[in-house]
């Protein structure tokens, strides 16, 4: 029980640290604008390769989970991010830090289709154990900006990536030792039995899930991504106070998915979803004419609303996929969802670049999340 309880510490620390990681550069770079006189927004543009890599690295890491050893592609993931990130204190200029980037996201690609489906399969209540698997991982993400803008002022933007790459090896090491007597395949694995639908109530429902990552995951990587320098053009304040804005910001709404996976055993994942993409373009139309303290708290219930999305997904595909191919369709979602990371790094660089605003971002974001609340209504009905 030991051995189990420590794999599933490991499991939500490897969430952490994956959204750590991954927001890592988007703060260093307020910082290396200067340092290296070169523009935000196109420095921001040399980010989009790690974003790239961790959404195209998704099927891949999901098809190894399955076919070789879920619990060996983690020990690649705690390792090879931990490397890639000393990697980028290494670089002198954009191009390397690109390569170094680009690493990160070619390994932290590993932890959700990887990582989300051992902790389904490890746990009786696996409503909350996403829940609160997802809540590390927002910690991780809520924690980014203001360490990294920490480290950043008091030491160097190089030690923004080396304590950090230094943690995930030396979690790679415990995660090794946690693993070592622990199955690739849980006594629950065997069990599980997946709920039953038609073909054609699948189809709708896995089509709804896809529709709802893509966009969902637009708003979820445009937000993250863009939020130290919505708060940079919004307060006035040093790097440091930025970065802690933001923490206090994302540990609120990452609390939210505790109230998720709870409601999950009780009301119907359709409702819920149908309510939180609903909620989401409420609060970006609320963002485009907000100013000041009443911008902070839109884009706290923002947050709130987008965080939520995330464990009503995951529920569904573990509920509704056989073990065989579980972390292929984890993969396949986060690939989408991942993947919009791309787009929106060219998005917030590009409406950025051209009025010096956000207020036409969250516009266009309100549009394409009004076709998340259509594929939600359109999912077939569940207990």
């Amino acid at each position: 029980m030991n051995i189990i309880r420590s794999h599933s510490l490991s499991l939500n620390l490897g969430h952490a640290l994956d959204h750590f990681f991954v927001l890592i550069f988007p703060t260093v770079i307020l910082s290396l604008q200067n340092e290296w006189n070169i523009a935000y927004a196109d420095l921001l543009k040399y980010g989009s390769l790690g974003v790239f890599a961790l959404g195209l690295g998704s099927l891949p890491a999901g098809w190894l989970g399955d076919r070789w050893s879920r619990e060996g592609m983690m020990k690649l993931f705690f390792f090879g991010m931990g490397a890639s990130a000393i990697f980028c204190a290494l670089a002198t200029n954009p191009v390397q830090l690109a390569l170094g980037v680009g690493a990160i996201g070619l390994f932290a690609s590993i932890y959700h289709p990887v990582g989300t489906a051992l902790v389904f399969a490890t746990s009786d209540k696996p409503g909350r154990a996403l829940a609160i698997n997802g809540l590390a991982g927002n910690l991780g993400l809520a924690s980014a900006a203001a360490v990294t803008a920490f480290l950043t002022e008091n030491i160097s933007w190089q030690s923004a990536f080396i304590i950090p790459g230094l943690c995930s090896i030396a979690m790679g090491f415990q995660y090794h030792w946690a693993s070592r007597n622990q199955s690739s395949k849980h006594s629950k694995e065997k069990s599980f039995k997946p709920k039953q639908l038609n073909k054609h109530a699948m189809i709708r429902l896995f089509a709804g899930i896809a529709v709802v990552a893509c966009f969902g995951g637009l708003v979820f990587q445009t937000l993250t991504t863009s939020l130290p320098k919505i708060l940079e053009t919004s307060i006035d304040s040093n790097l440091t106070g930025i970065g802690s804005l933001a923490t206090l910001m994302f540990t609120l709404a990452a609390f939210i998915q505790l109230a998720i996976g709870e409601l999950l055993d009780r009301i119907p994942a359709k409702r819920l979803l149908m309510a939180i993409c609903s909620l989401q373009v409420l609060t970006l139309l609320l963002s485009s004419i907000a100013k000041e303290t009443y911008l902070l708290f839109s884009l706290t219930a923002l947050l709130l609303a987008t965080f939520a999305q995330i464990p009503v997904n995951d529920w569904l595909i573990g509920h509704y996929s056989t073990e065989e191919w579980r972390s292929r369709f984890y993969a396949i979602k986060y690939t989408l969802a991942l993947g919009m990371s791309v787009i929106a790094y060219w998005l917030i660089a590009t409406v950025y670049g051209e009025t010096q605003s956000f207020w036409l971002l969250y516009i266009i974001l309100a549009v394409l999340m009004c076709c998340s609340v259509v594929a939600a209504m359109a999912m077939p009905k569940g207990k």
